[in-house]
C-alpha cells in the first residue's frame, strides 16, 4: 500500500495506523456523543466522565446519525464537542457534518471501531460524480457505481463531504484502437 507522507486522510481513518484510544479530555460546555453500530459501551464509558445535563447521545447507522447530529448542531450553541465511535467511513461522514456546522478539528474526537482495516466508506468518481457506498481501503481498485469505470480510492478525502477521491485506475494509460475506430483530431 503506498501511503503518502501528508494526506487528507486523518490518522485515525489510515489503515495500518495505531491511534491511541482513551477519553477524550472534556474541554466544552456541552457534548453530543454519536455512534454507529455497537458502541454502547463506548459511549457509556464517555457519558460517565461528563456532566449529564450537557450531554446529548446520538446512536443508529451512519445515515440517520448524520441527520440526527446535524439537526443537534443547528440547535448548538458556543463550546459544543462532538465525540465520535464509528468505522472509519462512517466517521469521515460524521466529522464531515460537524466540521460543515463549523466545528474546528480540535472540538471533533472520533474512536474507529474497525478492526480489519476495512470499513464501508463513499468514494466520488471524478469523471461522473457518482459517489459509491462500499468496503474498501486506499489503493483497492473498486467499480463505479455510476458509469462502471474501475477507480483507484485514493488517499485523498473531502473534510466537507467525508469521501474518499477515487479515478479511473488505467486513466494514464493509452487504450488501443478497436478495428474501424478513427481518431478525431
Amino acid at each position: 500500500m503506498s501511503q503518502i507522507t501528508y494526506s487528507s486522510v486523518p490518522a485515525w481513518a489510515r489503515p495500518g495506523d495505531l491511534v491511541e484510544t482513551t477519553t477524550p479530555t472534556p474541554t466544552g460546555s456541552s457534548y453530543l456523543l454519536v455512534g454507529v453500530g455497537d458502541v454502547a459501551d463506548a459511549l457509556g464509558r464517555w457519558e460517565a466522565d461528563l456532566p449529564p445535563l450537557v450531554t446529548t447521545r446520538i446512536h443508529g447507522d451512519a445515515d440517520t446519525a448524520a441527520d440526527l447530529l446535524a439537526g443537534a448542531l443547528a440547535e448548538a450553541t458556543v463550546g459544543v464537542r462532538v465525540w465520535i465511535v464509528a468505522d472509519a467511513g462512517a466517521a469521515l461522514r460524521l466529522r464531515a457534518v460537524a466540521v460543515n456546522a463549523g466545528l474546528e478539528d480540535d472540538e471533533i474526537e472520533v474512536m474507529t471501531t474497525d478492526s480489519d482495516g476495512q470499513a464501508e466508506a463513499d468514494v466520488f468518481c471524478s469523471h461522473c460524480r457518482s459517489v459509491t457506498r462500499v468496503r474498501a481501503v486506499i489503493d483497492d481498485v473498486i467499480p463505479c457505481a455510476g458509469c462502471r469505470r474501475d477507480l483507484l480510492v485514493y488517499h485523498h478525502v473531502s473534510r466537507r463531504t467525508g469521501q474518499y477521491l477515487g479515478f479511473m485506475v488505467d486513466a494514464e494509460t493509452a487504450q488501443p484502437l478497436s478495428t474501424g475506430e478513427e481518431v478525431q483530431l
